[in-house]
């Protein structure tokens, strides 16, 4: 037991840290406020959304989509945990070679996936719960039914997750762009939610009574719809609402029985999972034809190194987690409110506690505007890929540092395969915000060059802090990906510039005209790009790339 304990403090103090940032104590602190942030976020938007079915009459539905919530963040944590956890493991041989069983190294890697997707499971489900204990029914019974599903409901996904897991890599691994594949479908199905939990948002504060009862026949049928397809969830819902001992009985057992199960069928199979794994980590050897095609092109060192940082982004999953998000965030804005419409959005009281009626709009339409490139100006900080591209290189730096090129050309193109993307993604934006007829001709320029001007000084201060201290002596690319100092200084500044620079548009707008926040916006812009291109040339004199 108390080999078992170790090994779960390990794997528990890893899984931390992979979330942290920066040093250990600054990236501890910045990690629990903006673990409290988001948890708050979490909280206020499903206990909204548990008063929405109280409100409409499912407030006994409200056990049913706790567990089915807890479930769903269990699986989402461990698709994205279980490989580097549990199989795929950079150190599997020295793992493997500790006088400890196989049976107790598999026990803690489990259980430190399961304690962490409880955690998850909880955030998405006490909310509810607590909706359900304050508006439905609050009995001891209740009480003890909401504790068992926040400790059980992940433990079944959980164990299910991880085969899936392991099938999808296994897979993966057999194909040449498989990483590609993961990243596009990984991104296809971030949108699908984010516009899934925006319609949903935009539907609840629709009026009309029609919107309404739409609204409340699709929560019924989901709510039923949810009971046949997750048994434990219709289980724990019929344990609470009619008291039925005989399903509380089932919910526990299936969440204790399933996970013994998969647990047991893991550590037997484990050193054949992981072989199975790494038997086709290696790519695919370019055929004579292939190395006589590329042998036989030409092209510059910039454009050469351009590509080569576009294939890095894309070869390392994490890297492309970390540093896509915000060009699909750029997009989903653009689209959202070209189909929407601004004066749609503020109107339909989608963003808690603003509710405009048309002439209201009309008489704030030029504020609005001036406070729309700042959204983009938070997406831009959200694609820093340069910031740590040249920690990226690891131990491969020699290579880059050994070539008969000048620092101006390596740096300019790491920095010109982000601030291309990055211009290019606001320019589409633009073009789709001004053919719905959201913005005009000076409202394009705005998102431009405000947009990419905060950006390109943001991303260049990353840049010369990471090109002037860099790390090569990281064994996992989530040490400079996720906990690099670079990326830190990237979205912390950028957020403070972002809500900062956003709130003076507003207040400039606001009290001496439209006029003063574009002014504003254009000449935080102008500065940005400006000051970005000195803090570049310098970083040119004092990198060290190897």
């Amino acid at each position: 037991m108390r080999t078992f304990l170790i090994l779960m403090r390990v794997q528990m103090h890893a899984l931390v840290r992979s979330l942290t940032p920066g040093s250990r104590r600054i990236g501890m602190a910045l990690t629990v406020l903006l673990g409290v942030l988001l948890v708050g976020f979490a909280a206020l938007y499903l206990a909204v959304l548990g008063l929405t079915l109280v409100g409409f009459g499912l407030g006994s539905a409200l056990p049913a989509f706790a567990v089915a919530l807890s479930a769903l963040a269990g699986v989402v944590f461990t698709f994205l945990k279980a490989n580097g956890t549990l199989f795929g493991l950079t150190d599997f041989d020295l793992v493997m070679s500790l006088p400890v069983p196989r049976r107790t190294v598999v026990a803690a890697r489990v259980t430190a996936l399961y304690t962490s997707a409880m955690f998850m499971g909880a955030v998405a489900s006490v909310p509810l719960w607590a909706v359900y204990l304050a508006c439905v029914a609050c009995s001891p019974w209740a009480i003890t039914c909401a504790v068992l599903s926040v400790l059980l409901a992940p433990a079944v996904p959980t164990a299910i997750a991880t085969f899936l897991a392991f099938g999808v890599n296994a897979l993966a691994s057999r194909f040449r762009h498989a990483n590609l594949v993961y990243i596009v479908i990984s991104l296809i199905a971030f949108t699908a939610l984010v516009v899934v939990l925006y319609g949903f948002s935009f539907t609840a504060g629709a009026d009309g009574d029609a919107a309404m009862e739409q609204l409340a026949g699709g929560l019924a049928a989901m709510s039923s719809l949810l009971s046949l397809g997750w048994p434990p969830a219709a289980w724990m819902g019929d344990a609470v609402s009619n008291g039925s001992v005989a399903a509380l009985a089932a919910f526990i057992g299936v969440s204790l029985a399933v996970p013994a199960l998969a647990l047991e069928i893991m550590q037997r199979n484990y050193l054949r999972i992981n072989a199975a794994l790494t038997a086709h980590a290696r790519g695919r050897a370019l055929t004579a034809g292939e190395l006589r095609h590329r042998s036989g092109r030409t092209a510059s060192p910039f454009k050469a190194i351009v590509l080569k940082e576009f294939r890095t982004l894309l070869g390392i999953p994490s890297y492309a987690f970390n540093c896509l998000f915000g060009y699909l965030f750029m997009l989903v804005i653009a689209v959202a409110l070209s189909v929407v419409g601004l004066e749609g959005m503020l109107g339909s009281g989608v963003i808690d506690g603003v509710e405009l009626s048309a002439a209201e709009y009309r008489a704030i339409s030029g504020i609005v505007a001036n406070a729309l490139p700042w959204a983009f100006v938070f997406c831009g900080i959200m694609c820093p890929s340069a910031a740590c591209s040249v920690s990226i290189e690891g131990r491969n730096a020699w290579v880059l540092a050994a070539a008969p090129l000048p620092a101006r050309t390596i740096l300019g193109a790491k920095l010109a395969s982000n601030a291309l993307p990055v211009a290019a993604t606001l320019a589409v934006s633009a073009l789709v915000l001004l053919v719905s007829g959201q913005v005009d001709a000076l409202g394009v320029v705005e998102v431009l060059v405000t947009g990419f001007g905060a950006f390109f000084l943001m991303v260049n201060i990353g840049l010369s802090s990471d090109a002037r201290k860099p790390n090569f002596s990281w064994m996992s690319p989530n040490e400079v990906v996720k906990r690099g100092f670079p990326i830190m200084i990237v979205v912390l500044g950028g957020m403070v510039l972002a809500f900062g620079g956003g709130a003076v548009s507003f207040v400039l707008s606001l009290n001496l005209g439209v006029a003063a926040g574009v002014l504003w916006n254009l000449g935080i812009g102008m500065l940005g790009m400006l000051g970005g291109w000195l803090v570049f040339r310098f970083t040119c004199r004092t990198a060290r790339l190897a």
